[in-house]
C-alpha cells in the first residue's frame, strides 16, 4: 500500500494505531483540547479521518481535504460529521456498530439499578457520616415486576431487553420494526409510543439521533407519562427536551433520570441537573469498556484500510 496519513482525531485504543501503522498508515494524533482549526491544519495532508466526535467534521473541512477518502467514525453515532457533504463529495463515512453493543446494554442496565437503588446518594451518605438517612430517604424501588419500556429495539435495545428479561419485569418496546425472534427469546411486546409513554414505569431510550427523533421527549410526552417515572438516556442527548426533563424533575412527575449523554456536551457544571439529587450523570462512557474501546478501535481501523485500498468497508453509512 502506498503511504497514506490517517488523522485520529481524539485518544483511540493502541490496538487500532498499531494495526494501522503496520499496515504502513502514517498515523498523526490530535493533541488532546484539539479543535476545528487544529484539524483544519492537517487538511492538506489527511487521507482519512479517525473520528470519536469530539469534533465536527464539516463540509469546509472536506472541500479542503483533497486527499480525503474515508471518515471513520469510532462507535455508531454519525451526527457530528456532515453526510449529505461526504455523499456531495464522494467520501467514504464508516462507522463501528457491533463493537460497543454489549457495553452499552451493560451501562444501561448498571445505570437503571444506580438509579432506582439510590446508590449515588447512598454513596453520598456514608462519606458523609448520614448512616441514619437508609430509613428514609435512601429507600429504592426494586425493578422486579415494573414495565419497562425499551424506545429502539436495535442492537442495543435488543442487548438490554435480553439482560432485563431474567429480573422478573414485564417489557414492551417501540421500535420501528416488529422484531419477532427477540419477542420469541425475552416475552418483550411491541406497543405504540404513547401507550409505551402510559405504561413503563421506567423508559430506557436506545435510538439514533435524527431530525425525526429531535426531543422525541419533550414535555407533551412527559405528561403522558406515569407519574413517577424513572429514565435512562445512553442514546443520543438532543432526544430529550432537557428543559422539559428538568421541570418534570423538580415537580417529581419524574422520579429520577440517569443520563449518560446531553443536549451540549459537555455538560455546564452549573445545569440544575448537577444539583439534584434523583439524577445519576456520567460523561458519555457507556462504551467505554476496555473491550468495547479495543474492539472499536480494530474495526474503525480495519474499515479506513480497505477504503483507502479502495474496497468497500464493513460497516458504511456513505459510499
Amino acid at each position: 500500500m502506498d503511504e497514506f496519513t490517517v488523522v485520529v482525531t481524539e485518544s483511540i485504543h493502541p490496538a487500532g494505531v498499531e494495526l494501522l501503522e503496520e499496515n504502513g498508515i502514517n498515523v498523526v494524533r490530535l493533541p488532546p483540547g484539539s479543535d476545528e482549526d487544529t484539524l483544519r491544519r492537517e487538511a492538506p495532508r489527511a487521507d482519512a479521518l479517525i473520528t470519536r466526535g469530539g469534533i465536527k467534521v464539516t463540509r469546509a473541512f472536506m472541500g479542503s481535504a483533497p486527499r480525503l477518502k474515508a471518515v471513520g467514525v469510532h462507535g455508531i453515532g454519525c451526527d457530528h460529521v456532515d453526510l449529505e457533504a461526504a455523499r456531495d463529495l464522494g467520501k467514504v463515512v464508516l462507522n463501528t456498530p457491533y463493537a460497543l453493543t454489549e457495553s452499552v446494554a451493560e451501562m444501561a442496565i448498571a445505570l437503571m439499578l444506580t438509579l432506582t437503588r439510590r446508590v449515588v446518594s447512598a454513596d453520598k451518605a456514608v462519606r458523609a457520616g448520614e448512616w441514619n438517612r437508609k430509613y428514609g430517604d435512601l429507600r429504592g424501588v426494586e425493578i422486579m415486576g415494573k414495565t419497562v419500556g425499551i424506545v429502539g429495539l436495535g442492537r442495543i435495545g435488543t442487548a438490554i431487553a435480553r439482560r432485563l428479561e431474567p429480573f422478573g419485569v414485564e417489557l414492551i418496546y417501540h421500535s420501528r420494526t416488529r422484531k419477532e425472534k427477540v419477542e420469541a427469546e425475552t416475552g418483550i411486546v411491541k406497543v405504540g409510543f404513547e401507550d409505551l409513554l402510559g405504561r413503563s414505569d421506567i423508559i430506557s431510550l436506545s435510538l439514533p439521533y435524527s431530525p425525526e427523533t429531535h426531543h422525541m421527549i419533550s414535555g407533551g410526552e412527559i405528561a403522558a407519562m406515569k407519574d413517577s417515572v424513572y429514565i435512562v438516556n445512553t442514546a443520543r442527548g438532543r432526544i430529550v427536551d432537557q428543559a422539559a426533563l428538568v421541570e418534570a424533575l423538580k415537580t417529581g412527575k419524574v422520579a429520577g433520570v440517569a443520563l449518560d449523554v446531553f443536549e451540549a456536551e459537555p455538560l455546564d457544571p452549573a445545569s440544575p441537573l448537577t444539583s439534584m439529587d434523583n439524577v445519576v450523570l456520567t460523561p458519555h462512557l457507556a462504551a467505554s469498556s476496555e473491550e468495547a474501546m479495543r474492539r472499536m478501535a480494530i474495526q474503525v481501523a480495519e474499515g479506513v484500510l480497505k477504503a483507502l485500498k479502495g474496497e468497500a468497508p464493513d460497516h458504511p453509512v456513505v459510499i
